[in-house]
């Protein structure tokens, strides 16, 4: 486990795998989502087996990166995004986010542009979580808005109350699979209950009242947005996603191949075959 510093002192823990000998000379970049850790990537760095070199990381204020008062916005992760980069010396790297991660390589381009970005991978979340005033009731429906300013209020306010637990318990249990086991379940908790508070409130409220509309069609790079047909965000939101991103494909997965909010953590193998086909594709 690496680190390094920020501009503003918060340390950022990384893991950092070299491609195994003879392999790809290709780097990946895993980004995950809110509340979430490096180590919901785990099930696929495994079948990936060391095919490319693999960087995963903790946001600040989550898992085993450090705490900081500062930040609590996308635009200030997709900052550290890029000093990780400067610090591993990655020119260009095929980004992939899931979930609020998206948002961060939304706003990473937004800032930067593509220049570092050899691919991107866009995991299961709307380009506009909130009814924003100027989003039509016809728009909402396509991009996939999935709640209203109380709700965002109800939400931020219930991770600062005395149902916090129960809150984001709740919150978790509403992304995956009815009948996920116990242990997996445990497992993912466990690791979203490492976002520290009130930093994660702030932060939940600042990713939801993002539009990034206008980010998609200047997005000049190849790009695979997934979906999953059980999963809380309406897949139709991905299709309108893919729709407007210059060139990009598009895969919705089914119950069988893992089609929740996390699908590399549900069915990893299948995610990795179709993850590995479109990277494969970009480097040739």
């Amino acid at each position: 486990m690496g680190e390094f510093v920020t501009r503003d002192g918060c340390t950022i823990r990384y893991q950092d795998t070299e491609a195994a000998p003879g392999r790809s000379d290709e780097t990946i970049v895993l980004l995950s989502g809110w509340s979430q850790t490096a180590a919901m990537y785990d099930r696929l760095v495994k079948v990936l087996d060391g095919r490319y070199r693999t960087v995963v990381y903790d946001y600040r204020n989550h898992g085993r990166s450090g705490a900081s008062d500062n930040g609590a916005r996308i635009a200030s992760l997709a900052t550290d995004l890029r000093e990780l980069l400067d610090h591993l010396g990655i020119t260009r790297a095929h980004l992939t986010g899931n979930s609020m991660g998206c948002s961060v390589l939304y706003s990473f381009v937004d800032l930067y542009g593509t220049e570092r970005v050899r691919s991107l991978v866009l995991i299961d979340q709307p380009s506009v979580c909130a009814l924003v005033p100027w989003l039509t009731q016809e728009d909402a429906g396509e991009v996939g808005a999935i709640m209203d300013f109380a709700g965002a209020a109800g939400f931020v306010e219930g991770l600062l109350g005395p149902d916090a637990e129960a809150v984001r318990r709740n919150f978790l249990r509403s992304m995956v699979f009815d009948d996920i086991s116990e242990e997996d379940f445990a497992y993912l908790l466990e690791q979203n209950m490492t976002l520290r508070m009130p930093y994660g409130a702030r932060l939940v409220l600042d990713h939801v009242m993002q539009d990034w509309r206008d980010v998609l069609p200047r997005i000049d790079v190849p790009t695979l947005v997934t979906g999953g047909k059980l999963s809380h965000v309406d897949a139709t939101s991905q299709r309108w996603i893919a729709g407007q991103i210059p060139g990009a494909q598009l895969e919705v997965f089914t119950r069988a191949e893992g089609g929740d909010h996390f699908p590399f953590f549900e069915n990893p193998e299948h995610f990795a075959a179709v993850y590995t086909r479109f990277i494969d594709s970009v480097a040739t």
